[in-house]
């Protein structure tokens, strides 16, 4: 009976040691704080520090070694964090007042950081799947980060408000599948909207904006796509579209109010945008039914226009514009076509149409107000058109 007694107090011994497995700490300084933490499986582990007045803190956390961080240290902060699956890891802080951070993490060994530094900013981190990372750092005031992972290994950096911007930035990450990554920075100034949507494997963004009222929209459906978006000055817009494998595109604007539009289809299409000065745009088209498509624009100056369509295998199309109002239009169907438009001046113009099979066309203007029309069609076409000088027209028809 002796030895019953002792193996059934052993047996509740052990099974209080078990459910004590779970740790929570929670330290508050401050008026009218509040925190709520509800664990249940085993060895999770839960630290709360709130200082301040009227913060509030939430964390739920079912199944095996989750671990959770929080601080918040100001006035009228919310965070609410749920785990649900094993060895997911959340950190919080927020330093500031009327900051709101919400983590929801479903799955194994994911891991989501989010610090922000300021007043009024906002953060959402959802991610379902295994070992997705999302870590979002926000600093000013009123910026808004919105993080969604859904499958294996993606990761997304944002990185919002530094070097004393005043804030109010919006960032939405959206990636399904496995291994894409994404890393947005807006960087001062004022109002910056970044927006990644990824959707495949092994797709990579990267955006950086800095300024005021920059607009970047990328959208990645297929795998290994990537795309580089820069912008630096003040309402610049770009929307990069890619739709395929293996695609890459490349913005770069530097000024106000330029605009840059590239939509890739196919397998393998390259395009590199370069815009530098006010109120320049570009338009960028491949693959429509076409692989292995590269285009270059790089425009200098002020209202420029470029316009470039592949439709078609291999095709080379490069465009320089050195100057103000000038216009480029370049479009090549078929196979193995190459277009090169060089413009030195203000309002020269541009028209170059290439259909079929390795035609090559070389457009030189230097000057003002000159204007070459070209048109190849068959095959093996070659044209060359230098232009020195004001005024200037020309007009070039091929086929066979």
């Amino acid at each position: 009976m002796k030895k019953l007694m002792l193996s059934a107090a052993a047996l509740m011994c052990g099974t209080m040691m078990f459910a004590q497995f779970n740790t929570s700490d929670v330290d508050q300084t401050g008026n009218g704080n509040g925190s709520s933490v509800n664990q249940v499986g085993f060895m999770n582990d839960s630290d709360v520090d709130q200082v301040g007045d009227n913060n509030t803190s939430s964390v739920d956390q079912t199944g095996l070694t989750n671990e959770s961080d929080v601080i918040e240290n100001g006035d009228d902060n919310t965070s609410g964090v749920i785990q649900l699956g094993d060895t997911n890891e959340s950190t919080v802080w927020q330093y500031g007042d009327a900051n709101t951070s919400a983590v929801d993490q479903d799955g194994i060994t994911n891991d989501s950081f989010v610090w922000q530094d300021g007043d009024g900013n906002t953060s959402a981190v959802e991610q379902d799947g295994t070992s997705n990372d999302s870590y979002v750092d926000q600093w000013g005031d009123g910026s808004d980060s919105d993080v969604k992972q859904d499958g294996m290994t993606n990761y997304s950096n944002v990185l919002q408000g530094y070097y004393g911007s005043f804030g109010d930035h919006i960032s939405t990450v959206d990636q399904t599948g496995t291994s894409n990554t994404s890393y947005v920075l807006q960087d001062g100034g004022l109002a910056n909207d970044s927006e990644v949507i990824q959707s495949g494997d092994t797709n990579s963004s990267n955006v950086d904006q800095y300024g005021n009222v920059n607009g970047s929209v990328v959208w990645q459906f297929g795998d290994a796509n990537g795309s580089t978006v820069d912008q630096i000055g003040d309402s610049n817009d770009s929307f990069v579209w890619q739709d395929g494998f293996a695609n890459f595109s490349d913005v770069d604007q530097v000024g106000n109010d330029n605009g840059s539009y590239v939509d890739q289809w196919g397998i393998s299409n390259s395009s590199m945008v370069e815009q530098i000065g006010d109120n320049n745009s570009s338009s960028v088209y491949q693959g429509y039914i076409g692989d292995f498509n590269v285009s270059t624009v790089s425009q200098l100056g002020n209202d420029n226009a470029s316009y470039v369509f592949q439709g078609g295998d291999i095709n080379i199309s490069d465009v320089d514009q050195t100057g103000n109002g000038n216009s480029s239009d370049t479009q090549q169907y078929g196979t193995l076509n190459d277009s090169d438009v060089d413009q030195i001046g203000d309002d020269n113009g541009s028209v170059v149409l290439q259909d079929g099979f390795e035609h090559m066309s070389m457009v030189m203007q230097d000057g003002n107000m000159n204007m070459s029309d070209v048109s190849q069609t068959g095959n093996n076409q070659m044209s060359t058109v230098t232009q020195l000088g004001n005024g200037n027209g020309s007009i070039v028809s091929q086929s066979n």
